[in-house]
């Protein structure tokens, strides 16, 4: 789990390139009931940047960035190696506008653990290397004089679930929509739009998709926030055809040692058949606070309790940084849930509890 990182080089007066890549390994050890899970692997991500400034001043760039990683899983025999692409796309950049062609990360909203609007991408905060999968998108943002920003998006190509989706995207049909964030008081406050027509397995019909979110975010004496989000399935073959989901959160660095930073959120999520009903529902608290130790070392917790299963679940990371090395230490709890779909994902650790080791080094 890699990304680069390092000085760009000038190649003419108005050309540069920028050439740089991560190398990664990872052990995972966890128990889950009676049975042993081990889990180790390592990661190569270069990472190559082209950038042109035309005679206008505006910029033309191109990104492409390689996944080569090998696993295995030593209690399963399980092997598995790949290389893909991570990144490919360009970006045409003028003072006030962005827009950028191809394979690419796209991600909003305020929220960190718990995310509402976690769409497009699979951000975990327990990964410190950051990684997600991109999307093949035409993205277009405009910013303008007083700090408003207004996005417009076509998705073409991305047939598997992304983010909270359980059903992939039909096979060559486009998604579209839109972000407008604007500023207001001491923060700003974003409204959000996505369609899409889902690929619904036999024996359901293909339907049409349909997301709404509003959310924002302020610093006052606390830092607060809130991602709200009603998408609805056009589909009379599905029991629910709406689900709500909303997470608050807030934030607050206390004046203790170097500074002890701490994160709490709340998530709900409802299904309904009508817009304005409630027949299910799940919730999921979470905090996290991070605590940096000196220069070099910081200590991460993260902390989940799941109302309807009454779990709890625990994550602890130290973590320390030479220069372009990092070491990543962690143990975890996490009792199995009884819904696929928890808010808090497993993707990096594993169900059951144990630790992991992640190294990478930055070149």
């Amino acid at each position: 789990m890699l990304l680069f990182i390092g000085p760009g080089q000038a190649r003419a007066e108005n050309d540069w390139y920028d050439f740089r890549g991560e190398v990664s390994g990872w052990y995972i050890f966890s128990r889950d009931g009676s049975e042993n899970y081990c889990y180790m692997g390592a990661r190569y991500m270069p990472r190559l940047t082209l950038t042109h400034e035309l005679e206008s001043g505006n910029l033309l760039d191109f990104d492409i960035s390689l996944n080569a990683y090998i696993s295995a899983s030593s209690c399963e025999y399980e092997e598995d190696n790949e290389l893909e692409l991570y990144r490919l796309n360009g970006r045409y950049a003028t003072d006030l506008t962005e827009t950028r062609l191809g394979l690419q990360k796209i991600a909003f909203g305020p929220a960190y653990v718990l995310r509402a609007l976690m769409w497009f991408d699979n951000v975990d905060p327990r990964d410190p290397l950051g990684l997600t999968d991109g999307v093949y998108a035409l993205r277009f943002i405009y910013t303008g004089l007083n700090n408003a920003r207004y996005w417009a998006w076509v998705l073409y190509g991305n047939e598997d679930p992304m983010g909270y989706d359980y059903l992939p995207t039909a096979s060559k049909v486009p998604e579209f929509g839109g972000r407008l964030h604007y500023p207001m008081l001491a923060g700003e406050l974003a409204a959000t739009f996505h369609y899409r027509e889902v690929d619904a397995p036999d024996p359901l019909d293909n339907f049409r998709e349909y997301r709404y979110a509003l959310d924002g975010r302020w610093d006052f004496a606390i830092g607060l926030w809130f991602e709200s989000v009603v998408q609805q399935q056009r589909s009379g073959q599905l029991p629910y055809q709406w689900t709500k989901i909303a997470t608050l959160g807030g934030d607050y660095t206390f004046g203790i040692g170097n500074g002890l930073y701490f994160l709490i959120e709340h998530m709900a999520l409802a299904l309904s058949e009508k817009a304005a009903g409630w027949d299910e529902d799940r919730q999921v608290s979470a905090c996290m606070m991070n605590y940096p130790m000196g220069i070099s070392d910081n200590l991460q917790m993260i902390a989940s309790y799941l109302w309807e299963d009454s779990q709890f679940r625990i994550f602890g990371a130290w973590q320390r940084t030479w220069d372009d090395w990092m070491l990543n230490i962690a143990a975890f709890h996490y009792p199995p849930s009884s819904d696929d779909g928890d808010a808090l994902q497993q993707t990096v650790t594993g169900a059951g509890y144990g630790g992991r080791i992640i190294i990478s080094l930055n070149h």
